[in-house]
């Protein structure tokens, strides 16, 4: 067993390995991205409290060979101004115009959380430029969020606790952040609570990848205006019409997820009007349940396995 603390301490008191980011200027104002890797492109848009940084943490090891990741900031985070796109219309347009930017004709765009209400709108509104869509807990249309505006601006996944001592709090109970994390992320019973606990904190990578997005959500200033922006969107929003998109969709959704509903994925799948189109319902998973469910690794398989069918390397 490894030294749990001593090795949470490493990584807080160490600069991840991010790469620097870029930035775009486009005709509706600057965007900030991380772009790393070459061949197609997989265009992140990242969930609240998120950024450049933390998308490409999540992602940089579920890309497969021969594909260019491309990380941006969307609006209101990190180093894009919210003026470059408020709306969730004008956020996708403002993509279309980084897609323009980079010379990239078409890309498979991945939304999470939040990120799914740009990333439909993308496929909405610029359908020649998408490749092909994954949703990974996307919310879909009309959210019932009042529950998790406190939590998702003040605490992300740490309860009372606060942002400002989370690593700390990580470093000393390891425990208690993971189980504050699977509570507040999902609707699951305790029996299920403490098996998810015991296997992540006997799992130094999932441990080390939990720690990772702790540092980026920790420094939460530079993203608490695209955070409130992502509310304040979502809380007017109103179903996507799905009839309308044909790009090839791959819908990943927990089935206990307290913070996208369950329905969200499941009202987007049945109502896409893709040819191909795949769903993966991950039982008992909560909001982050594509990396930490039972049912993790056969969903990032589907997800890899996804990007090469629909947008091979050797086209």
């Amino acid at each position: 067993m490894f030294d749990t603390s001593n090795y949470l301490r490493q990584i807080f008191n160490s600069p991840l390995a991010i790469p620097t980011s870029q930035s775009a200027k486009l005709p509706m104002g600057e965007m900030e991205y991380i772009c790393v890797g070459s061949g197609k492109p997989i265009l992140i848009l990242h969930g609240g409290v998120g950024g450049s940084d933390q998308a490409y943490l999540m992602f940089r090891n579920m890309i497969p060979d021969g594909y260019q990741l491309i990380c941006p900031s969307r609006p209101g985070y990190l180093g894009t101004p919210l003026s470059t796109g408020t709306s969730v219309a004008e956020q996708a347009d403002a993509l279309a115009a980084l897609l323009d930017y980079l010379h990239i004709e078409k890309a498979l765009v991945v939304g999470v959380s939040a990120g799914g209400l740009a990333m439909y709108s993308l496929a909405l509104r610029h359908p020649k430029r998408v490749q092909g869509i994954v949703a990974i807990a996307a919310i879909a249309g009309e959210y019932l969020g009042a529950e998790q505006q406190n939590k998702l601006t003040q605490n992300l996944f740490f309860g009372d606790m606060g942002l400002w001592m989370a690593k700390e709090s990580m470093v000393y109970f390891p425990e208690a952040m993971v189980k504050n994390l699977m509570n507040s992320e999902g609707y699951i019973d305790p029996t299920r609570v403490a098996q998810g606990i015991e296997k992540i904190l006997q799992n130094q990578e999932q441990l080390g990848f939990i720690a990772e997005l702790v540092s980026c959500s920790t420094n939460y200033k530079p993203r608490e205006v695209g955070t409130l922006n992502d509310l304040a969107q979502a809380a007017k929003a109103t179903w996507f019409p799905f009839a309308q998109i044909k790009s090839p969709a791959l819908i990943i959704h927990g089935t206990h997820d307290a913070e996208v509903k369950f329905y969200h994925g499941v009202f987007a799948y049945e109502g896409l009007a893709s040819k191909h189109k795949e769903r993966i319902w991950l039982e008992y998973g909560t909001h982050f349940g594509f990396y930490f469910s039972q049912q993790a690794s056969l969903a990032q398989q589907k997800f890899k396995d996804f990007i090469t069918t629909v947008f091979p390397t050797a086209d």
